[in-house]
């Protein structure tokens, strides 16, 4: 993973990270590096950076590995009328936010529009219905049929729902929605890949086994009143077979840019893991999604 980003994860670990570049919400761009499914993204919690993989790359990765879109992996909607409690609302805002992603890669409009509604619940019910108000929902609605469009205004959305987390001292919520997007979108790589015959989808859950350190480095650092306990605890339990995944890294020749007087630093990562250890985590993934999203 060797390319960095100018934008500080908007903690939704949900659409990946979007920019526009111009006024014009009928003609956004989208930052190159963020359609290099190889990259990864950074999150900002109190001066420390985090480094995360986006959900969004990954759900582009799963497209590019010709993997059928499949409805049965989401998060039902209607599921949301479930989620009581601050913890619950803030994870599964997460997950609901990388099936959003999964949708508007496969360009499922209609549905995409179903979930905004639900992503839309959750963030009132979260007090951050400022983000997602009539006019957001009218430019995205305006916007359905153009996916960079629609990435951009969504990523926007949550962008400044996370500075309004972080600047209101909510950093509990906010990290518990980048945990829930990160779940989403292990354990859709692992669901569309359970036998590991597709290289590229293995490489990417085998990756995970240092991001999950830093999820459950931020799960602790961010545990309000012990909420996160049992969490942290199924964390832990799913690093024991993430460590023992072998990863070789190999040097590779740094590239570049003369013009911009930018060298950036690279290397090939190799992934060891066989297919019960990946069969093990597949089905601690789901377990804890499971619960999570009941």
């Amino acid at each position: 993973m060797n390319s960095t980003f100018s934008v500080i994860f908007a903690s939704i670990a949900l659409a990946g990270i979007f920019t526009a570049c111009g006024s014009n919400d009928d003609k956004p761009e989208v930052a190159k590096e963020v359609l290099d499914p190889n990259s990864s993204l950074n999150t900002n919690f109190d001066g420390k950076i985090f480094s995360i993989p986006s959900p969004m790359q990954t759900a582009m990765l799963l497209q590019e590995a010709n993997a059928p879109f499949n409805e049965s992996y989401l998060n039902s909607i209607d599921n949301v009328e479930n989620y009581s409690t601050e913890m619950k609302r803030a994870l599964n805002l997460g997950i609901y936010g990388t099936d959003l992603g999964y949708l508007a890669i496969y360009k499922q409009n209609s549905l995409s529009l179903k979930y905004l509604a639900t992503i839309e619940k959750l963030t009132s019910k979260l007090g951050l219905e400022g983000a997602f108000d009539k006019e957001f929902m009218s430019r995205f609605e305006k916007n359905s049929t153009n996916q960079d469009s629609m990435m951009v205004i969504v990523s926007d959305a949550f962008k400044k729902s996370d500075n309004f987390l972080k600047s209101n001292d909510r950093k509990s919520v906010s990290s518990l929605i980048l945990v829930g997007g990160w779940i989403e979108s292990l354990y859709l790589a692992c669901a569309i890949n359970p036998d590991g015959k597709n290289v590229k989808i293995s490489q990417r859950i085998g990756e995970q086994r240092e991001t999950l350190a830093t999820i459950i480095e931020i799960l602790d650092k961010y545990n309000k009143k012990g909420t996160n306990d049992e969490l942290i605890a199924q964390m832990k339990d799913l690093k024991v077979d993430f460590d023992k995944i072998v990863i070789d890294y190999e040097f590779v020749q740094p590239k570049t840019e003369a013009s911009k007087k930018l060298t950036t630093l690279r290397h090939k990562t190799t992934v060891k893991m066989d297919a019960a250890l990946l069969k093990t985590i597949n089905e601690k993934i789901t377990s804890i999604r499971q619960k999570i999203t009941a």
